[in-house]
């Protein structure tokens, strides 16, 4: 049946709004929660945005059991995270203050807020930090996750010529390569083993502590025995994982870093 030139007119039309459509991806739900521009951007409402983004996380991806050990959890490392000293200062409260400056203006090239909880946790944001054969600098990289990540073809010139310790030292070459490196492991849970976007993210600030690796052998478990793979049963097969191997530094490390992180957002909005 021929078609006349009016209705071929309109399928063409139908057919490139479609496109369109399809073609440009729904934002992800955080970015209502992000982009709330208030009045006048300021260290307090950087804080609450940190807790708002992180909370909205934790809402989405927390349930059952997982819920549970979660929460346990993060009540036995709060005071690792809020205590102050003899003067009332608190290291994550000074490492925020001390960030802002440079953070408020921070490009986070589409990645969340959240992603800052992670330098305040490693090195309380002292350039300086760590041991330059290990974990150093403001994101507390070693040199063999930084020598990987100058061969990507996507990172800038700067980041590749850069001697390894001065870019570890450097606080805005520094978290470009943490961006660099959490966009692969973000990109994995959330493009290739299409995970919801707040596990997705929960996932990825786990595998910066505990390594993408083991964290991807731990879901292929669950997976194998049955379970689920979402934040909240991977959350609480790690925390079985610890207690069957208390003595293991990294698992106890993994069980309690989003946790931390969590604890440091609350520190922040409560302080401000």
């Amino acid at each position: 049946m021929l078609l006349s030139k009016s209705a071929v007119i309109a399928l063409l039309l139908f057919a490139t709004v479609s496109l369109s459509a399809t073609s440009q991806a729904e934002p992800p739900a955080w970015h209502k929660v992000a982009y709330q521009v208030p009045a006048k951007a300021s260290s307090a409402q950087l804080a609450h945005k940190h807790y708002d983004l992180f909370a909205f996380f934790l809402s989405n991806a927390l349930h059952g059991e997982g819920k549970t050990t979660f929460l346990q959890v993060t009540e036995q490392v709060r005071n690792k995270i809020q205590w102050r000293d003899k003067q009332g200062d608190n290291a994550y409260l000074d490492a925020f203050v001390r960030s802002y400056p440079f953070v408020k203006n921070v490009d986070l090239q589409g990645m969340p807020d959240s992603i800052l909880l992670i330098a305040y946790l490693e090195s309380q944001w002292h350039g300086k930090k760590g041991k330059k054969s290990a974990d150093y600098g403001y994101w507390q990289m070693t040199p063999e996750v930084l020598k990987e990540i100058q061969t990507l073809d996507y990172v800038s010139d700067a980041i590749k010529t850069t001697g390894i310790n001065k870019l570890r030292s450097n606080a805005s070459l520094s978290t470009q390569a943490a961006q660099a490196h959490l966009h692969r492991y973000h990109f994995y849970f959330a493009d290739v083993a299409g995970f919801a976007e707040s596990d997705a993210w929960l996932l990825t600030f786990t595998a910066y502590n505990w390594g993408s690796g083991n964290v991807k052998r731990l879901i292929a478990d669950m997976e194998s025995r049955g379970i689920a793979p979402n934040f909240a049963n991977f959350y609480h097969e790690l925390y079985a994982q610890h207690l069957k191997q208390p003595s293991d530094r990294s698992l106890k490390a993994a069980v309690e870093y989003v946790p931390s992180l969590w604890n440091i957002a609350q520190l922040l909005k409560d302080a401000h």
